[in-house]
C-alpha cells in the first residue's frame, strides 16, 4: 500500500478521529442523563405529593386526637389497657430449682442421671429433659411411676424406645411442669 498521506497529516487525522470518538462518547451519556431525568421526574413529582399529603393527614389526626382525648387521658387510657391485658393472663407460679430437685428426691440408687435440660416457653408448658442410664427396665418403669404420681409435674413422657434393652439402659425422658 502506497503511503499518499505524510507523517503529520496522519497524526492530525488520528487526533481529529480521538476527538470526535469522545464528543459521541460524552455526547451518549448526556442523553442517557438527560433521558433518565425525564423518566424519573414523575416518580418523584408523585413521592412529593403523596408526602404532603402524608403531613396533612397527619396533622388532622393529631388535632382529632388532641380534640377528643387530652394528652393525660391517653396515657391513662393506656395504662388502663395494659392492667386489663395483665390481668387477662393465665395466672402461672414462678419456676425455681426446686422444681429439678424434686427429680433427685424420686430417683432410685439404680438409675444414673447424666443430664437435666430446662426449656421454658411461652406459650406452652415448661419441659426438663432428663437424660441418664438405668440398671434395668423394671428401676426406669419405677422411676417414671414415682414422677408421675409427684403433684409438681403434668406428664412424664417415657418413649418406649427407652425399652429396647434389658440392661443398662440409656434412656430419655420428658417431664412437663404445671
Amino acid at each position: 500500500m502506497l503511503n499518499l498521506l505524510p507523517q503529520e497529516q496522519k497524526k492530525i487525522l488520528k487526533k481529529e478521529y480521538s476527538s470526535r470518538r469522545l464528543a459521541v462518547w460524552l455526547g451518549s451519556v448526556v442523553c442517557v442523563l438527560a433521558i433518565s431525568l425525564v423518566l424519573l421526574s414523575p416518580s418523584y413529582f408523585l413521592t412529593k405529593i403523596k408526602a404532603g399529603e402524608v403531613r396533612i393527614e397527619l396533622e388532622n389526626t393529631k388535632r382529632a386526637l388532641d380534640a377528643e382525648l387530652p394528652p393525660q387521658e391517653i396515657v391513662t387510657e393506656l395504662v388502663a389497657a395494659v392492667s386489663h391485658a395483665e390481668a387477662l393472663k393465665p395466672l402461672r407460679k414462678p419456676l425455681s430449682v426446686y422444681d429439678l430437685v424434686k427429680i433427685f428426691e424420686s430417683k432410685p440408687a439404680t438409675i444414673r442421671i447424666f443430664d437435666i435440660a430446662f426449656q421454658e416457653q411461652v406459650a406452652t408448658q415448661p419441659t426438663i429433659t432428663v437424660i441418664g442410664e438405668a440398671l434395668d427396665r423394671e428401676s426406669l418403669i419405677a422411676f417414671g411411676q414415682a414422677l408421675e404420681s409427684r403433684v409438681e409435674f403434668a406428664t412424664v413422657d417415657l418413649p418406649v424406645s427407652n425399652f429396647v434393652e434389658e440392661k443398662n439402659i440409656n434412656f430419655s425422658m420428658t417431664i412437663m411442669l404445671k
